[in-house]
């Protein structure tokens, strides 16, 4: 990836706003959403082992780190069989709504993305950006 690429996704996102002087580093990635069928089967997964996605909402460790902190209690109360049961389901709702996320902020259709971009700042005056929140730092799984 050059210079002139990432010149053209700007222009081609919002033209007349940016131009790039410099690259750094860069590299491509694939967005893959996945969680393991089993969170136990032989070994016991948690974090990325056991589910990836998008970065979008920035998820990753306020997943990966409860995932943890869960299994080290299932194992000091020697809980393990409702290991994945407690945390497989959480990991399927945040791999949805990271989905959902990145295919609206990806999205070329241009009608859809210009309904996203009228939509967004007249949500910021709701209660939706507070809902968002919480959704994102999970904190409507205690």
């Amino acid at each position: 990836m050059d210079i002139g690429f990432v010149q053209r996704l700007l222009d081609e996102r919002a033209p007349g706003q940016a131009e790039v002087t410099g690259l750094a580093w860069s590299s491509r990635f694939r967005v893959h959403h996945q969680v393991a069928d089993r969170y136990r089967a032989g070994r016991l997964l948690a974090g990325d082992a056991a589910h990836v996605h998008s970065p979008a909402g920035g998820q990753g460790m306020n997943t990966g780190v409860p995932d943890g902190y869960t299994l080290g209690r299932a194992f000091a109360t020697g809980q393990l069989d409702g290991y994945e049961a407690q945390r497989r389901r959480i990991a399927q709702r945040v791999v949805a709504f990271t989905h959902r996320v990145t295919r609206a902020a990806t999205t070329r259709n241009p009608m859809v993305r210009a309904a996203r971009n009228i939509t967004l700042p007249l949500l910021g005056h709701t209660a939706v950006p507070r809902k968002l929140a919480t959704e994102l730092a999970e904190l409507n799984y205690r």
